[in-house]
């Protein structure tokens, strides 16, 4: 009962919800960068442990050692099985010997593998989550390799079903909460105004943009302070890094405030070279904004849809119906 990884893709690795309750100890949480994709997954299979493969950019392929349902969320990484198409957002079930391939992303730039009822491997700390940067969780702390075996928790079948109504977000404006040090960059008011590209130096820790330089009055160093998800920090440069779920706990550069937790999802699907704006919000919009992606996703076992009897047609390019 297992998944056999024949080619791990790029950057692949086990991620849950996150590490939490352990930053005032410098850990970070870890956990998937998208987490509305992640939990989509996770709630679809109705996975009491939410478990994902999470890979990024360029994805892998996996053997399926056992009868289970599965699901693929997030980027569109040009899936089949066995050689047949499938689709995000669709709960398919998987033979034994059969063979995922995904692909080159081609919309978006993270991909979910999320199965029936997750993996049986050790957790640390209470979570699955991978931490590369300090090589816990996951398999061995690191990235899949070729030949990992990841073994499966109860894997199961279940009735196939999909949801058409979660899209990954491609505006362009991430909104943040202005922070305490806010009063210190010269011509706040502009700020908004300013297009930054991702760059290629991106990853897990910090999402690194490249634009105007943003300048600070007294300097950009500041005494170390907690640095919560999605921080936007300003080092010397002038250039702002948004600091994500591998992040370091606490830093001593200035920071414009930070993300609202809605639009990371949207962030964490920018590939280098996409263009963002940084647009200033408020604590009131941030929290309702939360509330509402929070409440969606809990209502999602309600919009998923049996797919069993839509048509024979379908019927037949799933071939994995129950």
């Amino acid at each position: 009962m297992s998944i056999e990884v024949i080619h791990p893709g790029m950057f692949s690795t086990i991620q849950d919800a996150g590490r939490h309750g352990l930053q005032h100890k410098g850990l970070s949480p870890a956990g998937a960068m998208d987490y509305k994709s992640f939990m989509l997954g996770n709630l679809m299979l109705e996975n009491d442990n939410p478990v994902s493969i999470e890979m990024t950019m360029q994805g892998g392929v996996f053997k399926f050692n056992s009868d289970v349902a599965f699901i693929i969320t997030g980027a569109d990484m040009n899936a089949d099985i066995n050689g047949d198409a499938i689709s995000n957002q669709i709960v398919y079930n998987a033979k034994a010997g059969e063979v995922l391939t995904l692909r080159q992303v081609n919309n978006g730039y993270r991909t979910y593998l999320t199965v029936k009822n997750g993996f049986d491997i050790e957790t640390i700390k209470g979570s699955y989550a991978t931490h590369t940067k300090i090589g816990i969780g996951g398999l061995n702390g690191r990235t899949l390799q070729a030949d990992n075996i990841i073994p499966l928790k109860d894997p199961k079948t279940m009735p196939t079903k999909r949801i058409n109504t979660f899209e990954i977000d491609k505006m362009d404006h991430i909104r943040f909460i202005p922070g305490k040090q806010y009063h210190r960059f010269k011509d706040v008011h502009v700020i908004p105004n300013y297009a930054y590209e991702i760059s290629n130096t991106s990853d897990r820790m910090g999402i690194r943009l490249t634009g105007e330089r943003i300048d600070v009055k007294h300097g950009h160093d500041i005494i170390s302070e907690p640095i919560p998800l999605g921080s936007i920090q300003v080092s010397t440069d002038g250039q702002p890094i948004i600091l994500m779920n591998d992040r370091q706990t606490v830093g001593g550069y200035v920071k414009l405030g930070t993300v609202y937790f809605a639009d990371l999802p949207k962030l964490a699907q920018k590939a280098p070279g996409s263009e963002i704006h940084l647009v200033e919000g408020t604590l009131e919009e941030a929290i309702a904004e939360k509330e509402e992606m929070i409440n969606r996703l809990n209502e999602v076992s309600n919009r998923a849809y049996d797919i069993r009897h839509t048509s024979r047609r379908i019927e037949q390019l799933l071939k994995r119906t129950v």
